[in-house]
């Protein structure tokens, strides 16, 4: 059980709340003196998986009534994602390299692409979009229900994303990295009540934004809210998913080795290269010891020393006294735009011999399965037995994130092949 959950545990001890009661009331400075914690990150249940098992076990969920002030409320709090469907092409509008794009790994990069290349236009249907909203500010007051519970909001502080005004509409994106099986309505419906205040005459959208890093996906829920008093009423008008053709295409040919990397034997135990991306950009960011890099990933000492690892080896990252920063060859690849970003990453990786090797492979037999890069590790290494499975599983990790990062080469059938 995390730390919070504990501590949350600790909080219904200390008030004695009555769970037959649908409704508590509970301060921001009530949760600091009880738990000693930042009441904000206490507060922060952005899915049902972030919401701690005494809340789960008698119903309820958390929401901000006031600044520095919180409702603990019986109802369901959250909305599960509906499927995608299979995603269209979108040839972008942009003509040129946004070179100043791409400054990070969040997803309000992706989501600004979506809107400048066009897609978000048109997946929405509503030309010209313009933006005009995005930050934090404070809620008009608005009133609303949960099941029969009525509740009162003012002054709480909100977050739209990105905003979008049109004509006769306005867009509010609450935007995620990856595809959580849900989200709590309040950020969607918070916005979405505050904006109806400020422009009455406008038709208001609420649209739930995530972008897939492995299939290079851009999926936009588009909901309704029929009525504005029922925290529960929201509803799917539709779910488009989209690819962004990119201009410049990348061969195979194309991914040389730089030269620049030390550890070229290392057999790595980091299988999700995204995250070995974004170490990097957290590292740019300020985060800088294992201990933030494990609390920002949520993984334990064992999984932080395997990615700081790989960025060490790569030369992205060193690290002196037990404090991260970036290397000089770190420092330029933060400063790429995302096109050029994944084949500068592609070409470190190749420099690894067991990649260039599984590559050179590929590019004679136009194929390459996992028994191809375990055959290599055995022949390079000292390792045995079923070890050699999860090195070379690793290594397949390493290699799809190639193909779907540069388009070079694909993988079909559980084989990768070069591009047709």
């Amino acid at each position: 059980m995390s730390k919070t959950f504990e501590l949350w545990d600790k909080i219904f001890a200390v008030k004695q709340f009555d769970s037959k009661l649908d409704l508590h009331f509970i301060t921001a400075d009530e949760i600091k003196t009880i738990t000693r914690a930042e009441p904000r990150i206490m507060a922060k249940m952005d899915s049902s998986a972030d919401l701690p098992p005494i809340f789960k076990k008698r119903g309820y969920f958390l929401l901000p009534v006031k600044n520095g002030k919180y409702a603990i409320v019986r109802g369901d709090g959250f909305h599960r994602l509906e499927d995608t469907n299979n995603a269209t092409n979108h040839i972008s509008r942009i003509k040129f390299p946004l070179t100043t794009a791409g400054r990070g790994s969040s997803e309000m990069q992706y989501l600004d692409y979506s809107f400048n290349s066009g897609a978000l236009e048109s997946v929405l249907g509503k030309q010209p979009l313009y933006q005009s909203i995005r930050g934090r500010e404070f809620s008009k007051e608005f009133r609303f229900s949960v099941n029969k519970t009525l509740l009162e909001v003012a002054s709480v502080q909100l977050e739209v994303d990105s905003g979008l005004e049109g004509e006769d509409s306005i867009v509010l994106i609450e935007a995620k990295m990856d595809t959580p099986e849900d989200f709590i309505i309040r950020q969607l419906f918070y916005p979405y009540n505050h904006f109806r205040v400020v422009s009455p005459d406008k038709v208001i959208i609420p649209v739930f934004f995530t972008y897939e890093p492995s299939t290079k996906t851009y999926n936009f829920w588009i909901y309704e809210i029929p009525d504005a008093a029922n925290y529960n009423s929201i509803r799917l008008r539709e779910v488009k998913s989209v690819k962004i053709a990119s201009e410049h295409e990348i061969e195979l040919a194309d991914i040389k080795p730089k030269g620049i990397v030390e550890y070229k034997d290392l057999i790595p135990q980091a299988n999700d290269v995204n995250k070995i991306i974004e170490l990097v950009f957290k590292v740019s960011e300020g985060t800088n010891n294992y201990r933030d890099v494990a609390e920002y990933f949520q993984f334990d000492e064992r999984q932080s020393s395997y990615y700081r690892e790989a960025a060490e080896a790569l030369g992205l990252v060193s690290s002196q006294d037990g404090k991260y920063q970036l290397t000089d060859v770190g420092k330029e690849l933060v400063r790429l735009p995302v096109e050029k970003r994944n084949l500068f990453f592609s070409q470190l990786l190749a420099d690894f011999n067991l990649i260039r090797n599984a590559l050179d492979i590929l590019k004679e037999k136009n194929r390459l399965k996992q028994t191809d890069v375990e055959k290599l590790i055995a022949k390079s290494s000292k390792l045995t037995g079923s070890t050699i499975g999860r090195r070379a599983g690793s290594l397949m990790s390493w290699l799809r994130w190639m193909s779907e990062a540069t388009g070079s080469f694909s993988m079909e059938d559980g084989y990768f092949r070069l591009k047709k």
